[in-house]
């Protein structure tokens, strides 16, 4: 199964919430049991049907919105912080890594090369807490940690519980089940997109001293166990990906004539039928640059 689609109880005290998006998948928001009251990892999408359906699953879970504590976010992207400041309360903390916050302005601020999304950024309530690397949550009778890995975002974190069950990893975009992104995910930071691989495989690496029976609590799909062997898979299908693009771009600078000259011709021919158009043509094709 792709993706969860009713709450559930994963492990005791911990609830698994899929929250619709408008692509006709879910996200998991998590609800962790505190000795009073709960806290949020991830909240979903932002949207009236992504509302009600969190608002569902804390019902099913035994709470109602008023025993919410705070919220804890993987990221800044809208299907995991969207509905942050819908549940905005007085006395509600929420947690989020510095480089995301930054990025959320920079966004809104229009310096983002991101700039124009904004209809989909997530508001963040003031008083918003940032979330350090080693940072322990703010939770009664529970111990998580967060733990920074750049990759997916620059401020992505995931979160690690020491659960009386075993080891438990909230774990965003950054380790996803393999029948929902085999390869891992990479984000839209194209200001970071230079460092991007690099910083998701030592990312990656930090995690690999969790122990090998961690369940892992994705930010799409369902929970799994078998980490250790999920990330040899991401590191060798990005590795992969890396020498594929590699031999390509070898492979156009030793400049093969034939396929050479027909992308050649093919963009000449765009350009004539153009100019038969009266439609501008900014830059003419060359043989020599191609």
């Amino acid at each position: 199964m792709r993706a969860m689609s009713e709450p559930a109880e994963i492990i005791e005290g911990t609830w698994a919430i899929p929250v619709p998006t408008p692509f006709g998948g879910h996200t998991n928001a998590y609800l962790l049991a505190e000795d009073t009251g709960f806290s949020l990892i991830d909240t979903g999408w932002g949207s009236r049907e992504g509302l009600d359906a969190l608002m569902a699953g804390i019902e099913q879970a035994g709470f109602t919105p008023e025993d919410l504590n705070g919220a804890a976010v993987t990221h800044h992207h809208y299907g995991h912080a969207g509905l942050l400041q819908a549940l905005n309360q007085p006395n509600i903390w929420c947690g989020i890594h510095g480089h995301e916050l930054k990025t959320l302005k920079d966004i809104r601020d229009g310096k983002a090369p991101t700039a124009g999304f904004e209809v989909a950024v997530p508001r963040v309530p003031a008083g918003t807490v940032l979330l350090a690397d080693g940072a322990r949550l703010p939770l009664s009778g529970r111990t998580v940690r967060a733990v920074w890995t750049p990759g997916h975002t620059f401020g992505h974190t995931v979160f690690v519980e020491d659960h009386p069950a075993g080891t438990l990893l909230y774990s965003g975009d950054h380790v996803p089940p393999e029948e929902i992104s085999p390869a891992g995910r990479l984000g839209l930071d194209v200001s970071y997109l230079s460092r991007a691989v690099n910083a998701y495989t030592e990312s990656l690496t930090k995690l690999e001293n969790l122990p090998a029976d961690t369940l892992v609590l994705p930010g799409e799909g369902q929970p799994f166990r078998g980490l250790h062997q999920r990330i040899q898979q991401i590191n060798r299908a990005r590795a992969e990906r890396t020498a594929a693009v590699a031999l390509e771009a070898e492979g156009a600078q030793q400049n093969q004539p034939p396929e050479s000259f027909a992308r050649f011709a093919a963009l000449m021919d765009t350009a004539a039928h153009m100019y038969a158009a009266g439609i501008p043509v900014s830059e003419l094709p060359s043989w020599h640059n191609r």
